[in-house]
C-alpha cells in the first residue's frame, strides 16, 4: 500500500530535505524551531507566540505530557537494555531490564501502567529478536538506532532535534501516547526531511507506534508514506510558525484547547 503510493505519488527533488538552499524547503527565517512548535496542537498557534514573542514558559506540565515523556524514556531504556544484553551474550539471563528501565519512576501515580508497558515492549522486542535469530526473518527492532539527534537548522528547526529511532538507516520510528493525529505525521515528516538534509539519502517512510493503556497495555503501528502532500503540510506548518514568531500581534485564545497543551494554565490565567 505505502509502496504503491510512492510509485503513484513520487517525491520531487524540490521537496527533499537536501533542497534546503532553495524554496519551498528553504525557510523564510532561521529561528531554531522545535518540532513541537511546528506540529503545534493549538488552533491559533498562540503557544508559539507565547514562547517566542511574549517569552512565557509553561507554569507546569500536564500529566498527560509527563506520562508520555515517561513512556518514551522507559521504552528507550528497555530497547537499549536488551541490545546491551544481546551484545554481552546474556539475553536470557538479563532479567533486570524492565526493573532497570523503571528506575526513578517509583513514586509516579501511573507507575503500574508504566510497568505494564515496559513488560509489553520487553516481550515484543525479545520475540522480534528471537524470530530473527532462530526463524527466517531479521530483528529490526533490536537493530534500530534509538534516540538519534539530528541537525534541523538547514530547515529552520533546532540544531538538536531528537528522533525516537531510525530503522534500516532511513525509516523514522516515533512512539506516541494517545490518539493518532495529523500533527504526528507533520512531526515525522520534519524528522525525515532533516535526515535527508544531513545524510542526502531519501527518507520516504515512517512508523508511528501508538501505545495505549485502557485496562491493559496495547501497541498499534501505523506506517506513513512521507510523500509530496505530507511534505507540503510540514512546510506550511513551519512557515506559519515562523510568521507567528516574527509577528507582534497576539493570537487569540482558541475556543478549543487540547488537554496536552503546556500553556493551558497560562492562557486561562493571562500572560504575566
Amino acid at each position: 500500500m505505502l509502496h504503491e503510493r510512492s510509485v503513484v505519488y513520487p517525491v520531487p527533488a524540490e521537496l527533499r530535505g537536501w533542497s534546503f538552499d532553495r524554496p519551498p524547503v528553504r525557510p523564510r527565517a532561521f529561528l531554531g524551531l522545535s518540532v513541537w512548535e511546528v506540529a503545534s496542537y493549538c488552533p491559533s498557534r498562540r503557544d508559539v507566540w507565547l514562547r517566542r514573542v511574549a517569552g512565557v514558559w509553561p507554569r507546569s506540565m500536564p500529566d498527560a505530557l509527563r506520562f508520555g515523556s515517561a513512556v518514551h524514556e522507559v521504552v528507550s531504556r528497555v530497547v537499549e537494555g536488551l541490545r546491551r544484553c544481546s551484545v554481552l551474550g546474556d539475553l536470557f539471563g538479563c532479567g533486570s531490564v524492565v526493573d532497570d528501565a523503571l528506575k526513578g519512576f517509583d513514586g509516579a501515580e501511573w507507575f503500574g501502567r508504566l510497568k505494564d508497558i515496559a513488560s509489553l515492549v520487553h516481550g515484543l522486542v525479545l520475540a522480534d529478536y528471537l524470530w530473527g535469530r532462530f526463524g527466517e526473518g531479521s530483528h529490526p527492532l533490536m537493530e534500530a538506532v534509538s534516540e538519534v539527534v539530528v541537525d534541523g537548522s538547514p530547515l529552520g528547526l533546532s540544531s538538536r532535534i531528537r528522533v525516537d529511532a531510525v530503522l534500516g538507516g532511513n525509516v523514522v520510528v516515533e512512539v506516541k501516547v494517545g490518539r493518532p493525529s495529523k500533527q504526528h505525521v507533520i512531526a515525522v515528516t520534519a524528522y525525515a526531511m532533516a535526515l535527508e538534509a544531513n545524510l542526502e539519502v531519501p527518507v520516504d517512510y515512517a512508523v508511528l507506534a501508538y501505545i495505549t493503556h485502557n485496562g491493559e497495555p496495547h501497541i498499534s503501528v501505523r506506517g506513513v508514506y512521507i510523500g509530496p502532500d505530507e511534505r507540503r503540510d510540514f512546510l506550511d506548518a513551519r512557515d506559519e510558525a515562523i510568521d507567528v514568531a516574527l509577528s507582534q500581534r497576539e493570537p487569540p485564545i482558541p475556543s478549543t484547547c487540547p488537554e496536552t497543551c503546556p500553556f493551558r494554565e497560562v492562557c486561562r490565567g493571562g500572560v504575566r
